[in-house]
């Protein structure tokens, strides 16, 4: 009689352990999906905007700088460089950022046409930086790019560009 009231007992009691570990899986879960719910809501609650801060924000998105409307590019000699190879160098001297080159306030670029030459020899980009108001085809300023180096290139004389291919016009037409 003993060992069947014993088994009794026992099987009751792994019930109550299962039920409870049922419960307390349940609850647990509950908790957890609760904090999830709870940091997810918290995580991607957006700060309340103006109407004049959303409407200046969505103008800024739309006046992002387009080709054939703000400016144009016109490769050449692709033969002698590949133009993914130019925008890579583009990217890292800053000639990408197209709305710093359209940029007329002091902190801008203020540029109307930039000019590339490729010195395959050296294999260093040389460009001709034309600003905004420009009078003749010797009002510019002058910088490279190194490819070895990559680095830019300072201090360059106009003679740097002599004889030089033609690779890459960047222009303004902004300001025409």
């Amino acid at each position: 009689m003993k060992k069947v009231q014993f088994e009794q007992k026992f099987k009751n009691l792994t019930k109550q352990l299962t039920r409870r570990k049922l419960i307390l899986f349940i609850a647990s879960f509950l908790i957890i999906v609760l904090i999830c719910l709870l940091l997810f809501v918290f995580q991607n609650k957006q700060p309340s905007v103006s109407h004049s801060e959303t409407s200046q924000a969505s103008s800024q998105v739309n006046n992002q700088p387009r080709e054939g409307k703000d400016y144009t590019i016109q490769y050449s000699n692709s033969t002698l460089i590949k133009r993914s190879t130019l925008n890579t160098a583009f990217k890292k001297a800053g000639l990408f950022d197209f709305n710093y080159l359209l940029n007329t306030s002091d902190d801008g670029g203020n540029d109307a046409k930039i000019l590339v030459y490729y010195n395959q020899a050296n294999q260093q980009l040389i460009f001709k930086l034309y600003q905004n108001g420009y009078q003749s085809d010797n009002d510019y300023q002058i910088g490279g790019y190194d490819f070895q180096k990559q680095t830019g290139i300072h201090g360059l004389q106009p003679s740097a560009f002599n004889g030089l291919p033609l690779v890459y016009t960047w222009e303004n037409l902004q300001t025409k």
